[in-house]
Parts: structure tokens; sequence; C-alpha cells
């Protein structure tokens, strides 16, 4: 089966993926980040992929980017790819794996594992994270993959069949959403941290925008604010914390 992206790349249409926006320009493609054409725009150059890897390595505060799908690209990024396979090579550095998930999705070859598989695997100081309760790890989904462009497809992955109970929402949408096959390192990090918290609950303290976004042990961390919040009042929040600019103004 042919995925939307490849479909989209074949017809030369234009089309949205995470913080993206691709149009064809000419034979090529012109792709766009957040805020592109602003003051601070600054236009790459799509063959030299290491330009645009440290472009995406940190937010515009300047603090560094754990994780690739966080809703956090630097403003004004842009760039032209030559033709679809420049645009490929470009999409892998600041969504790495993105293509090779879509295709392989749309192939039913996309290999997936539950959340509770990857924390039952962790050894040494990360073992701990397999303690995390089925509320704490339903939480920490919700908290950790709402600041995420990724769709955490295995979430609903039944291993009993093999596949995702309801792939309506997977790669066959014309939207074209990212698919994640497997809950990803800072996940399996916080749910280390939420098994602490679960042990002895730290008080609550209001969200510090300088706290790092993978600083889950310290107090003000966004992520760590919104877990203990979801546990106290049983909803979480609906906050944009990849960087801390307001999501209706990042295009």
């Amino acid at each position: 089966m042919v995925s939307w992206l490849d479909r989209a790349t074949s017809e030369h249409r234009g089309f949205e993926l995470g913080e993206l926006v691709v149009e064809p320009r000419g034979t090529g493609w012109e792709v766009r980040g957040p805020r592109a054409g602003a003051a601070e725009t600054c236009e790459l150059d799509a063959s030299n992929l290491e330009s645009i890897r440290q472009r995406v390595l940190c937010d515009d505060g300047g603090r560094y980017r754990p994780l690739s799908g966080a809703p956090s690209l630097p403003g004004g990024l842009q760039f032209t790819a030559a033709d679809a396979v420049e645009l490929r090579a470009a999409i892998e550095v600041i969504y790495p794996l993105a293509t090779h998930h879509i295709a392989a999705e749309s192939e039913g070859q996309l290999r997936m594992t539950t959340l509770d598989n990857v924390l039952e695997r962790q050894s040494g100081r990360y073992a701990k994270a397999a303690k995390l309760s089925d509320r704490g790890r339903a939480i920490a989904t919700e908290v950790v993959c709402g600041q995420c462009v990724r769709t955490p497809i295995w979430v609903d992955f039944d291993a009993s069949i093999g596949r995702v109970r309801n792939d309506e929402a997977t790669g066959s949408s014309p939207g074209g959403p990212i698919p994640c096959p497997e809950a990803c390192s800072i996940m399996v990090s916080f749910c280390r941290e939420a098994a602490q918290w679960e042990a002895e609950l730290p008080a609550s303290v209001p969200v510090d925008p300088a706290v790092g976004f993978a600083a889950f042990e310290t107090p003000g961390n966004a992520l760590r604010e919104l877990w203990l919040a979801a546990v106290a009042t049983g909803e979480v929040q609906d906050m944009e914390v990849g960087s801390g600019i307001p999501a209706d103004s990042r295009h």
C-alpha cells in the first residue's frame, strides 16, 4: 500500500508534517517551519543536512530539544529541496525515522511494542520505571505524548492480534501523521521519575520555563507539574510546553 507521503510527493502536492509546511516549488519543494517569513527567518541549504541538524538542536530560547517531535522547532526555519530525495533526507534530520515509519506502517510492516513491554525490559537505574502503576502510565502517556507531533500508535497496539486495535488514525490518514511504534527513551525516563513520585508524592510548584524539557527530577519542570496536577485532579491540562510559545502563533 502506498503511503500518504509517497502519494503527496509523487503527485507533487503540498502537505503538513509535524510543524513543517511543505509546498511544491517548480520541480522542487519549499519547506517552512514555525513563523517562516518572520524577521528571524534563516534560509538553509537543504543539501547541507548538518546545517539543518544544528538548526533544530535547540528551540528559540536556546534550550536543547531532547525530543525531536516536541512542538518547539526554532522560528524561521526554511529551506528549498531540489527533489523528493533531498526532501526526505531533510525530513529525516528533523524527524528521525519519520519517513521509514510512515512507509512501514502503510505496508503493514511497522513493528510495535507496548509501553508495558518497554518498561519490563529496562535494567539498571531505569528498572524502577516498571513499578509505575497503570494509572500512572496512562497519565504519563497523555503528558509526554501530548507534547510530541508523532502519533503513538503503540498505545492501541494489541499484542494478541499483532496489530493496532483502531488503525483508522495511522498512516492511511490524508492528514499525514507520523506513526510512533514504541515508547521512546524520554517516556522511559519520565516513567522512572513518576514511579518515584507515586511512592512519595512531592508537592506541586509553578512551572518554571527555565527548567529543561527532560529535567523531570527538577521541581518546576512542565511535564512533572502536568503529571502531578493530573494525579490530583484526574485530568491532564491542555498545555504546550515544548517552547513556551502559544500553539496558535506557531505558524
